[in-house]
């Protein structure tokens, strides 16, 4: 300003002054209210956000606090690597260090944080380098897997009490893991199969597949056990990706099909699918009018819609009711959010560009802007995937609940079932005062069959008796595959006499049906049975079995085919009663 110019001039400056300011002082103004904007969506993520420097947390966010279980302060105060277990403290801060040297990281990493509670907890860790008050930094973006971790870790010994055999592969097809299962089957050790090609294992001329994906398929083999033996296996393999679509790697299930190939062509599929439950979503963010009309969204949000770019989501004329399949759902959640302020966790199903419905968890909240105007904002998680796998694992928790307690064969309850079922019939017997019986059941010269017809006919025989034992059940009573070619039938309620008519009703169905038809067969079959009764002969499961075993077997000696009666405790040194011809 010239204090030589004259009044009208200066006068002319100073208004000029004045409006600079003015533009300046709105200027901040706009730049502040950006700036709480984006503070408020980053404080209200569901993701763990810190900011690391010169060793040190310089930021924080709330949900950071919470996961770690100390307030900022104290996340601060201490060398960052003094929050992670003292076996990944070194990792965090050479992955670290790599990524302000430029190194890119292109998954994430698990490690484990040592929680203010005391408690340790698995997270998946994204660093990513920026500038921190003008000074190079690292973004940690931290989420809680300990449930991912966990899930892992039970199907681990899951897999390893199973039957069939199991190999994972690299993503090169070598071999990386096998389970005890697989060892015993082929007769090699561990060792022999680490570092090895799976088609090493199996001869490739004999070859035969049954169905086909580009990440799933089933082929029958014959595999190579270490004793020279070749064994009819089916091979189920699935291709185990990251969350960003590539191939990380091969799992196979190997299934024995020596003994029921011919009988059960559905093993060619018997295992299901293995699915990795990996989740690394990018978050989106939003903020719109209650209107609909949106006023942001970021880069993930317009991804997790399918839309190629932020403008096309910005651009859309009917805003937000464009996105979801029915008006009422944003409606009950616009009011959710008026009545508590705000909501987390909510659920939401929206449509993507291209008609597909994708499931959404979104945190939302009730503000005002600078200018007072109501506005919703938020975060979104694509929660698809999640659902699906617990879809997915539903289905095989029930499907491994009714493997873990029925024979494999004969469809019938096996001897786990048995031993944790007799307990609870007892007790309901002492409770009510109801008698039940337990019978003992043996195939009559059962061999003749598998030495004429051979094993295969001999287990379709045995499915096809279990069928008949069951037409004859009505709960709650109950057939058990005791093992080879015996049964057991638990009948509550049932005293002596009924137990014999049952069982007379058992071998009258098993006279009138012939066995082996499907196979162009006539084979006739008979047993021979034992019965003992609850609390008649014995007051205990061990006494319940070796009685009716013991009836049977007398049974077995003097002629076959009938029914043997336990004598009554007071009658324990007569021999067994018998019922039916001999």
């Amino acid at each position: 300003m010239d204090p030589m110019a004259s009044p009208e001039i200066l006068k002319q400056q100073i208004q000029a002054l004045e409006q600079e300011l003015e533009a300046s002082r709105r200027s901040n103004q706009a730049l502040q209210a950006e700036t709480s904007t984006y503070r408020r969506l980053i404080e209200n993520t569901n993701e763990a956000l810190l900011v690391a420097q010169d060793g040190t947390f310089q930021f924080a966010n709330p949900k950071a606090e919470e996961l770690f279980g100390y307030a900022f302060s104290e996340l601060a105060a201490r060398p960052l690597a003094s929050f992670f277990h003292y076996e990944d403290g070194a990792a965090v801060m050479g992955r670290q260090e790599g990524c302000l040297c430029g190194e890119m990281f292109t998954e994430d990493q698990s490690f484990r944080v040592v929680a203010g509670t005391g408690a340790t907890i698995w997270v998946g860790i994204q660093m990513k380098p920026f500038y921190w008050q003008e000074r190079p930094a690292v973004l940690f973006l931290v989420t809680d897997i300990s449930g991912r971790i966990q899930a892992e870790e039970k199907y681990r010994r899951a897999l390893a009490s199973r039957f069939e055999g199991f190999m994972l592969l690299d993503n090169m097809r070598i071999i990386t893991e096998v389970n005890p299962a697989l060892l015993k089957m082929s007769g090699y050790e561990a060792a022999d199969f680490i570092g090895q090609a799976v088609d090493q294992f199996y001869v490739r001329a004999s070859v035969d597949f049954y169905s086909a994906s580009p990440d799933h398929f089933s082929f029958e083999a014959l595999f190579r056990a270490r004793d020279g033996r070749e064994i009819p296996m089916l091979f189920s393999r699935s291709t185990l990706k990251d969350e960003n679509g590539r191939n990380v790697g091969f799992m196979y299930f190997l299934t024995d099909l020596s003994d029921l190939k011919a009988a059960q062509e559905a093993l060619r599929k018997a295992e299901r699918r293995y699915r990795q439950m990996y989740e690394n979503a990018v978050q989106g963010m939003f903020q719109s009018r209650l209107s609909g009309r949106l006023i942001r969204v970021n880069p993930a949000l317009a991804r997790i819609l399918g839309y190629d770019s932020v403008d096309e989501v910005l651009a859309l004329k009917e805003g937000a009711p464009k996105l979801y399949f029915k008006p009422e759902d944003r409606t009950l959640m616009i009011r959710s959010v008026l009545k508590k302020g705000a909501v987390a966790n909510y659920e939401l199903q929206l449509k993507r560009k291209d008609g597909k419905p994708v499931w959404i968890l979104a945190n939302i909240r009730y503000v005002r802007d600078a200018h007072g105007q109501s506005l919703i904002e938020g975060i979104m998680v694509d929660n698809t995937r999640k659902k699906a796998l617990e879809r997915d694992l539903r289905r095989d928790r029930r499907k491994f609940r009714n493997l873990a307690i029925h024979n494999n064969l004969t469809g019938l309850f096996n001897t786990r079932y048995l031993y944790q079922k007799l307990d609870q019939v007892i007790a309901e017997s002492r409770l009510t005062r109801k008698p039940f019986s337990l019978v003992f059941m043996d195939m009559d010269n059962f061999k003749r069959v598998v030495d004429t017809h051979g094993h295969l006919n001999g287990s379709q025989a045995l499915k096809e008796v279990a069928a008949t034992i069951k037409s004859c059940l009505q709960q709650p009573c109950f057939g058990v595959a005791y093992g080879g070619d015996e049964f057991v039938v638990v009948l509550p309620g049932f005293d002596k006499r009924q137990a014999t008519w049952k069982l007379e009703q058992i071998r009258e169905r098993m006279r009138q049906t012939t066995y082996l038809a499907g196979a162009g067969l006539k084979v006739h079959l008979a047993a021979s049975f034992g019965v003992a009764t609850f609390p008649d002969d014995t007051d205990s499961r061990e006494g319940l079995l070796a009685l009716a075993d013991r009836a049977m077997f007398h049974i077995k000696q003097t002629g076959k085919g009938a029914i043997g009666l336990s004598p009554p405790s007071s009658l324990r040194d007569q021999p067994a009663m018998v019922e039916g011809p001999q």
